[in-house]
């Protein structure tokens, strides 16, 4: 039985409220993982459980059992980051594989905690419609000008080039080499706004876009290197051959590894070109300048030139949005606006006054609708007005 039965059911109280500090979800999840299935505690937990889902969060579409035994199991073998948590100061907060816990209570699906006002109100964006957020999907054009929109294709064999054979499987394409190639088809994988997408290059490199970015790359790598371009932001999880070198054209920066896993930011309208490393090591080029990275590091190459290395850089952050996650820390308002315009397809305009110099704290699951997400910004002293896709930044 749990050593502090009255404190858990205090901070289970918190947690449904979404009140609770960083401390207290430490302290809550930890008390959670020390009940077993016939604790008194329990049933307890799941009384104020059944007060809380009928006085607040009643939905006829909820299967509520099944989600209160979701969360007590997961609640027992859950290993959570807590130094993470409490680093963050988050506004909202998204605890791992506790996700699907109070799931149903905002959207069914979402696990979506936002901060309150201090009256208990909550506030609305202005918005004539919503808007459905992105999802997986491409243009694959192949080296003859044919496109296919990979969003509507099925499964199955969809092109075979000099060298290569490429497969659709689940939302994700696959190049196989093909023996005996003797000229490289050039291909180029484009995701629109509000489309992510993968694909698996013939050498078994791994290649995440994000929102309105390419890649271009050929079917098969022959000779002595192995290069792609990119524009927008990609992940690669390099396939190691030290007699082949991986190169990636990004912007007039020039990344070489022999295998790694990294991730580039070259989104045109940043302010940087950011190269983050994960594993490996790779070497970065930008005109007469070299930069070699080492795990943990990330890269910037801004309007003065030159290389600007930070060490012990946050890889949530880096990789939220292949977590399918929007992840903000101390963003400025137009930073938030940009990866939002990419992912809803959006046109924003600032009103004379918008308060630009905001920042933001926390994560949403990209999954959200946009007026949800206006609504959390909107608790931060922000205002918008959204018709159409024009989104119309307040004073």
């Amino acid at each position: 039985m749990s050593s502090n039965p009255i404190r858990l059911q205090y901070l289970f109280d918190r947690y449904i409220n979404n009140i609770c500090s960083p401390d207290e979800l430490k302290e809550f999840w930890q008390l959670m993982g020390e009940l077993s299935e016939n604790d008194v505690v329990t049933e307890e937990i799941k009384q104020l459980w059944e007060v809380k889902k009928r006085s607040r969060y009643s939905s006829e579409n909820v299967d509520w059992d099944s989600l209160f035994g979701e969360m007590m199991r997961k609640g027992r073998s859950l290993e959570i980051d807590y130094e993470r948590i409490g680093r963050r100061k988050v506004r909202w907060i998204r605890i791992a594989a506790a996700a699907c816990v109070l799931a149903a209570i905002v959207t069914g699906g979402l696990f979506f905690l936002v901060s309150r006002k201090t009256d208990g109100t909550t506030t609305r964006a202005g918005i004539v419609n919503d808007l459905m957020p992105g999802k997986n999907g491409a243009i694959l054009t192949l080296d003859n000008g044919r496109q296919v929109i990979l969003d509507s294709t099925g499964d199955g064999v969809i092109a075979k080039q000099n060298g290569a054979r490429i497969e659709l499987n689940s939302g994700r394409l696959t190049y196989h080499k093909d023996d005996g190639s003797t000229a490289a088809s050039l291909n180029t994988m484009t995701t629109p706004v509000g489309r992510k997408y993968q694909l698996t290059l013939s050498d078994g490199t791994r290649v995440w876009l994000n929102a309105a970015s390419s890649v271009s790359y050929p079917a098969t790598f022959l000779g002595a290197q192995r290069v792609v371009s990119i524009t927008g932001e990609a992940y690669f999880e390099v396939a190691a051959n030290a007699n082949k070198p991986f190169v990636v054209n990004a912007n007039g920066m020039m990344i070489e590894v022999l295998g790694t896993n990294f991730n580039i930011n070259a989104y045109s309208d940043e302010d940087f070109l950011k190269t983050t490393l994960l594993s490996g090591s790779v070497r970065l080029k930008k005109g007469s300048s070299e930069q070699l990275l080492s795990p943990g590091q990330q890269a910037r190459w801004g309007k003065d030139e030159h290389f600007r290395v930070t060490d012990n850089t946050d890889m949530d952050l880096v990789m939220a949005w292949k977590n399918d996650e929007f992840y903000f820390s101390d963003a400025d308002l137009p930073t938030v606006m940009r990866q939002l315009s990419r992912w809803y397809d959006l046109e924003v305009i600032y009103e004379p006054g918008a308060p630009l110099n905001k920042h933001f704290e926390g994560e949403i699951p990209m999954n959200t609708m946009i007026s949800q997400v206006l609504s959390v910004l909107e608790k931060n002293d922000v205002h918008f007005h959204l018709q159409g896709k024009k989104l119309t930044v307040l004073p």
